[in-house]
């Protein structure tokens, strides 16, 4: 009997603990999609351009925008470049995807990684956004939509990321 009273009042904890966690999440995600809301591409700086397109964030209206923070010492940000590269091809009529390099790294040393995997979109020496958005992990992405909104703040393994980007692209015409 107090195998079973004591097994009951463990899985009753266990759920419990669960539900908590759950709640969490989801606070968390609510969190996530309020903060994205309420910033704009005009509030953050990008550096100054390593290689590639030259680009002007207060140029880029219409258009979506995708800022990777990434490092040429950072496994899985190389493991996405790949990935980044099609991504900008694909859609590079819709939006414009800048990598801001957010190690320590000469020029040369990006340049290099660069050149080794074929990319093609703007490079720049990291960026700055505001400290209630900002993230201390890389690789890391915000996605903006064509009025500049910040609908992203992740990683771009998150699942939301491919949903959040495919929502800020522009509309066929």
């Amino acid at each position: 009997m107090k195998h079973l009273l004591l097994a009951v009042f463990t899985a009753f904890a266990l759920s419990c603990n669960a539900g908590a966690a759950d709640e969490k999440k989801d606070a968390k995600k609510e969190s996530s999609a309020s903060e994205a809301s309420a910033h704009n591409l005009s509030e953050f700086k990008i550096g100054s351009l390593i290689t590639g397109p030259e680009v002007k964030l207060e140029d880029l209206k219409g258009k979506a925008v995708v800022i990777e923070h990434w490092g040429i010492h950072c496994g899985p940000c190389l493991a996405s470049l790949p990935e980044m590269q099609k991504l900008s091809k694909r859609h590079k009529d819709k939006m414009v995807l800048i990598g801001a390099h957010s190690q320590d790294a000469t020029d040369d040393e990006v340049k290099e990684v660069v050149k080794k995997n074929k990319l093609t979109y703007s490079i720049v020496k990291g960026s700055n956004s505001p400290s209630d958005v900002s993230s201390n992990t890389i690789p890391h992405i915000y996605v903006f939509d064509t009025e500049g909104k910040l609908v992203f703040n992740g990683k771009p393994s998150d699942r939301e990321f491919d949903k959040a980007l495919r929502k800020a692209l522009p509309k066929k015409a």
